[in-house]
């Protein structure tokens, strides 16, 4: 049961761990999102949102549905993406940096199928959570949480500042 706990965990690890590679080509190289980046990054946060409840909450088929339809949305800004720069023209090498080959958006279907995957997994031993009596989080995934917490909070923040309070625009300022 516990190694469920950790798996939970670590998936929210993993996704604070997308979003920081997020910031860091955001702020280490300058690369300013667009607006389905951050879009992708809202869906990355619901998915976090859902993990974030199994550790609060105990495990339940209601928080895997948040992370489910979280990664389907996010799944349908990233495959936009995608399709945007699948046939390119000249010159357009897609948005952004590649990393390991493929691009952010890419990677980011990739997250988005293993979020839905890994809930389907998760969903599979729903019955085994249920009979669980001590739903009291463990330290480390209370603290995955906080360290969630605190990227989203940045991840905020720097929309806010990229974006104020209205839409975010493509190539510079909106006219």
């Amino acid at each position: 049961m516990k190694l469920l706990k950790y798996l939970n965990s670590a998936c929210i690890l993993i996704v604070c761990s997308i979003l920081l590679g997020a910031l860091y080509f955001q702020f280490g190289l300058s690369e300013d999102p667009c607006p389905l980046c951050l879009l992708q990054r809202m869906g990355m946060i619901g998915v976090i949102f859902g993990l974030s409840l199994n550790v609060f909450f105990g495990f339940d088929a209601k928080h895997f549905s948040v992370v489910i339809v979280s990664a389907l949305i996010g799944i349908l800004f990233s495959g936009r993406q995608v399709l945007l720069h699948i046939c390119p023209v000249d010159g357009d090498t897609g948005y952004g940096t590649p990393f390991f080959g493929m691009h952010l958006y890419s990677w980011g279907v990739l997250i988005f199928v293993a979020s839905i995957l890994g809930s389907a997994l998760f969903l599979l031993f729903h019955e085994r959570f249920k009979r669980e009596s001590n739903p009291t989080p463990l330290n480390f995934e209370r603290y995955s949480v906080y360290l969630a917490t605190l990227i989203i909070f940045v991840n905020v923040i720097a929309t806010v500042f990229e974006c104020q309070l209205g839409p975010c625009c493509e190539n510079g300022p909106c006219t």
